[in-house]
């Protein structure tokens, strides 16, 4: 035993490099749990598309419908045009979220048409680019986008079905490239 008593003590080298350490460890934890969860919803969009998406839209107007009840509760305390401004913001609010949580199929519909017309117009701006080279590939693009966009307008139901596949194939290749980076991450912190 030595004069000081501390051969029994395991001080670390750099404390700064252990909580380091820790802190990142714990981080790359967290990533790979948000990485769980992003390719599980990935999984549920692209194995029920049109069933999450409604799921989705009702959490939105549930959201918006607490957030614009919330916004009322700040204009009530507000003076001035800022109550004015705040409490039309919360009416507004709270009858969109009334209606989305009341007809969500029909927020959906809007959705699908919405995108339509999107597909639409980028098509014919594709077709309308002044490429010099492969041109014709321009213009056939600019025709199947013209072409899907105009069955999203008319189809509703497809239109959901493949901004459910979409999004789900986003998802999962999102959450697999965050939770690459986060082992990556666990492995470079337990090396340190």
């Amino acid at each position: 035993m030595s004069s000081t008593g501390m051969d029994d003590v395991n001080i670390p080298s750099n404390p700064v490099e252990t909580t380091m350490t820790k802190t990142l460890r714990t981080l790359s934890l967290v990533e790979l749990l948000n990485a769980a969860l992003l390719i599980g919803l990935g999984i549920l969009l692209m194995w029920w598309p049109g069933l999450t998406l409604r799921s989705l839209v009702i959490f939105c107007g549930a959201f918006l419908l607490v957030e614009s009840v919330s916004t009322m509760i700040g204009a009530w305390h507000a003076t001035g045009l800022l109550r004015w401004v705040a409490g039309t913001i919360g009416v507004i609010g709270i009858a969109l979220g009334l209606l989305v949580l009341l007809l969500p199929g029909l927020t959906l519909s809007f959705i699908a048409v919405a995108v339509g017309l999107w597909t639409i117009v980028s098509g014919i701006a594709l077709m309308a680019r002044k490429a010099t080279d492969h041109r014709w590939l321009h213009v056939l693009g600019g025709l199947l986008l013209v072409l899907a966009g105009g069955w999203f307008v008319i189809d509703h139901t497809a239109a959901i079905i493949t901004i459910g596949l979409w999004a789900g194939m986003t998802l999962l290749a999102i959450g697999a490239t965050q939770a690459a980076a986060a082992i990556a991450v666990w492995r470079a912190a337990k090396n340190s």
